[in-house]
């Protein structure tokens, strides 16, 4: 915190004019540094949203899921690709102590034939006993007893534009028949919920067990689940059952509960799968253009003032005055592109979310964290870029 101090009473606001007016005397220049570092900025939000858009997607579904202990498969990777295990092994746990409830969830993919021009490639479809409460989703408990007929299933207008028409015919007549894309199977969507979008599905639907059997009959197999949902009576221990239904399944399930379900996605895409690399690669990609921008900037500008600079010192001034002066002229620009750059990237954000269906928010940790790497990597440029005034002798100059 002293160190903080120091550094911001050495930066002192007083000489702030003088590096503004350094700046602003080639506003060409001035507004090409800002375009630029902005893009730098830009680039980073983009790649942080992209990558919260991923996590945001994969984890929403688990989010809603109304369970103190969930058990899948361990070929299950994510939640884009689960593999089904034996429904009997999810009763097993009903002879456990605390175990209250046990309920089989299926999650499958169907692909639909087009509305009025729109095809969706895919639906994720998930089904459960309507009698069981599942997900805490508003509309989709005020719903659950329309799943009780047959072939009747709930759609989430929070997919992609492709889905649009569904919901729009859904909201206009009250109900919209769907057929597989193979046209083996029909189907009924008789109401709307809010769950949001994945990168594996344009949009979701909900239905009962035995209408996702029939729908998803090519994926799921008799007698085997994709997700085991586990609620305990009041007063167990969840870590306590947990460890009972581990030792009990050993390699056969993974025993997890929901906030550990979630971090295991996060971390999947994280390091897992190539998509952290990627979004990583992009951020750094967004730095390195930013601190060039800022190098070439500082250099021309102390070359150009290289005289000024030399008469300063001549007149007294220290090589800390002008070094600070340099400094100021670097957090300027960088302040100048990160405001306009986070103004376009809400923006942005808002726009992909409304075409894409999933949830790509701004938040104070982004931010914060480009705020970070945006004044952080001028600093490091104007560091660099300072060592041109080592030329600014008054006696070598004149």
């Amino acid at each position: 915190m002293s160190g903080l101090r120091r550094l911001l009473g050495r930066l002192n606001l007083a000489d702030l004019p003088l590096a503004w007016l350094q700046l602003k005397r080639q506003p060409i220049r001035y507004l090409v540094a800002v375009t630029g570092i902005g893009f730098a900025a830009l680039l980073m939000y983009m790649q942080l949203g992209f990558q919260s858009g991923l996590l945001n997607s994969a984890t929403t579904f688990y989010e809603a899921l109304d369970a103190d202990l969930i058990l899948i498969s361990p070929a299950t990777l994510n939640s884009g690709n689960f593999q089904q295990f034996p429904q009997s092994l999810l009763y097993n746990a009903l002879g456990v102590e605390g175990v209250r409830q046990a309920i089989p969830l299926y999650v499958a993919n169907v692909n639909v034939q087009k509305l009025k021009g729109v095809k969706p490639t895919s639906l994720r479809l998930i089904g459960y006993d309507p009698d069981s409460q599942v997900l805490n989703l508003p509309d989709v408990l005020a719903q659950s007893d329309l799943l009780k007929t047959p072939n009747y299933v709930l759609f989430d207008t929070l997919g992609n534009r492709n889905t649009g028409p569904i919901a729009a015919a859904v909201q206009r007549k009250g109900d919209q028949v769907l057929i597989l894309s193979d046209f083996s199977k029909t189907f009924r969507v008789m109401g709307l919920f809010r769950l949001g979008s994945t990168f594996a599905a344009d949009s979701n639907l909900i239905s009962s067990d035995t209408t996702a059997i029939q729908l998803a009959y090519r994926q799921i197999n008799e007698g085997e689940i994709s997700m085991g949902l586990i609620r305990l009576g009041s007063g167990a221990s969840s870590a306590r059952v947990q460890r009972f239904l581990q030792r009990q399944y050993g390699s056969e399930l993974q025993v997890l509960t929901k906030d550990e379900l979630i971090a295991q996605e996060r971390d999947y895409w994280n390091t897992a799968s190539s998509f952290g690399v990627i979004f990583g690669f992009g951020t750094i990609m967004g730095l390195l253009v930013g601190g060039v921008v800022v190098y070439q900037v500082l250099y021309t500008d102390v070359s150009d003032h290289l005289k000024e600079y030399a008469t300063l010192k001549a007149m007294g001034f220290a090589d800390r005055f002008i070094l600070i002066i340099v400094i100021q002229e670097a957090f300027l620009l960088g302040i100048s592109s990160f405001i306009p750059a986070t103004i376009i990237s809400t923006g942005m954000y808002a726009f992909l979310t409304a075409a894409s269906g999933i949830r790509i928010e701004m938040t104070s940790d982004k931010t914060a964290l480009v705020g970070a790497l945006t004044l952080g990597v001028c600093a490091a440029s104007s560091a660099i870029a300072i060592r041109r005034l080592k030329d600014a002798d008054p006696a070598s100059v004149f």
